[in-house]
């Protein structure tokens, strides 16, 4: 239990320093609420955060060659997308979802995946060789930790952690909404997770979502930047032991949902929209 609540300092504070980044103003003053204490055990955790690639190939090769991750699972549909499952092992999964028929849309400059590393020096060596654009924040104050964000090659920016004598982890997926008190509520109300975090400052209002002991999920208002275009496509995966459940308050909250097909025998998947537009798919588990 001490690892696990060091464990969501550590990720509250890293996700106030990368909303630093995302409203670039480093001198502003963050308010953090007191955390909430650690639930139960939850029927919901995040299975994968899901970023939308228009360069396939040179997005996957990123993900394998600057962090060593590797592809797990592969799905694709004819014509529609191309989705391979990158991952460390154990944890949450990184998806690159590249859809065929999409436009490249504009991406959000804040950070929507975090990586753990505890090889954070030989990460930034690597990327920085690579020639992606990468920035380095100041480690001290309120948050000592290491960070980098780094841009992958479809624009996707990536929050990178140092955490020493660990091991790499996809740590949180984080979803860039127009009403955080909007996104709070349809969280809360369709998966029953309490907030872990909260965060504000005059160009930012952020929170985390706790979902367990695994992944977060943050949702991310700017203050100065116009909301970006949202894909048709989802952009983080949740599974949950409760899908009946979820899916009549997805149905309650009247916001939509489509049924996705699945070759796998009694599995039920939706895609649904948070009150951002963000897609999110619910997996039953």
């Amino acid at each position: 239990m001490m690892y696990c609540n060091a464990k969501r300092v550590l990720i509250a504070l890293a996700t106030a320093s990368l909303s630093f980044v995302a409203v670039h103003s480093f001198a502003a003053e963050s308010v953090a609420k007191p955390a909430a204490p650690a639930p139960a055990p939850s029927a919901h955790t995040i299975g994968a955060a899901k970023l939308i690639v228009a360069d396939l190939p040179k997005s996957q090769e990123f993900f394998e060659k600057m962090f060593g991750m590797k592809e797990v699972s592969h799905f694709s549909s004819p014509n529609a997308y191309d989705e391979p499952i990158m991952g460390f092992g154990e944890g949450a999964r990184l998806a690159l979802f590249n859809p065929k028929a999409e436009p490249a849309l504009k991406k959000s400059t804040a950070p929507v995946v975090l990586i753990y590393t505890p090889e954070f020096d030989a990460v930034v060596k690597r990327i920085q060789d690579a020639k992606y654009p990468l920035r380095l924040l100041p480690a001290g104050g309120a948050v000592p930790y290491r960070i980098a964000i780094a841009t992958e090659p479809s624009g996707n920016a990536v929050e990178i952690l140092d955490r020493p004598k660990d091991k790499y982890e996809v740590g949180g997926a984080k979803l860039i909404v127009d009403s955080r008190q909007k996104a709070e509520d349809f969280y809360a109300k369709v998966f029953g997770v309490p907030t872990l975090q909260r965060f504000q400052t005059q160009g930012y209002d952020e929170v985390l979502m706790n979902f367990g002991s695994g992944a977060w999920l943050a949702l991310f208002e700017s203050k100065t930047d116009a909301l970006p275009p949202k894909s048709q496509f989802p952009v983080v995966a949740i599974y949950t032991t409760d899908f009946d459940a979820v899916l009549k308050r997805v149905q309650d909250l009247g916001l939509g949902f489509r049924e996705v097909k699945s070759s796998q025998l009694n599995a039920r998947i939706i895609v649904a929209k948070d009150p951002a537009g963000n897609g999110v798919e619910i997996i039953k588990r």
